[in-house]
């Protein structure tokens, strides 16, 4: 059975972060879904701020209910209408996902979460999805990350998500992807078959248990 994310990302314009945020955390519950909402921290100054949304979805057919239930829903639209008028941006992106990592499994609401995004040379993102559900099982059990391919965009992108309970962790989580000598067969084919990663940090701040 499918399982798809559906990810809202939105730029705040200047002064109205507080406000997407809010509005945003209020629309996530009216839909009653389980889903998870970031702010960005430690922006490149290359990006931008974003507040983004994930809600997790089941199939298809479902996400086009979603689709068909906003469409028919005057004041739901009212209320996206009025968030995206606090935006200076604002896309909506479908995840196809290969493998749902463990962020239910952590014993405490994490904190934080890292969204690397693969950039596959042309032909090769198929080996760089196969080889990143590979490395995701050499990971401990209780931090394998979520792999994932957006269903629009570039056919090239594929992307990795981790959830943690604190800074310090992810930091040191990173550094281990990038040090360990038992992950060195994963990195070396990472790197033969991509053309560049982008990782951003993001804190957790609000989570919808659904």
């Amino acid at each position: 059975m499918p399982d798809i994310t559906l990810e809202i990302r939105r730029i705040p314009r200047p002064g109205k972060r507080m406000e997407v945020v809010q509005s945003v955390i209020a629309a996530m519950k009216n839909t009653g879904r389980r889903g998870v909402i970031t702010g960005s921290v430690m922006t490149p100054h290359s990006s931008d701020q974003d507040v983004v949304s994930a809600l997790m979805v089941s199939s298809w057919d479902e996400l086009e209910e979603m689709h068909d239930g906003l469409l028919a829903s005057e004041d739901r639209l009212k209320e996206q209408s009025a968030i995206a008028e606090l935006c200076s941006k604002t896309t909506i992106q479908a995840l196809n996902v290969l493998a749902r990592g463990d962020y239910y499994d952590l014993g405490n609401v994490p904190k934080y979460m890292r969204r690397n995004f693969l950039m596959a040379k042309r032909g090769e993102s198929a080996a760089v999805a196969e080889t990143l559900l590979e490395w995701r099982e050499a990971f401990p059990e209780g931090s394998r990350p979520t792999v994932q391919r957006p269903v629009s965009g570039t056919i090239d992108l594929v992307r990795v998500t981790a959830v943690f309970g604190s800074l310090n962790a992810l930091m040191e989580a990173s550094a281990d992807v990038a040090t360990n000598p038992a992950y060195d067969i994963f990195r070396d084919k990472i790197t033969s078959l991509t053309d560049r990663v982008m990782g951003y940090n993001s804190r957790v701040i609000h989570t919808n248990s659904g």
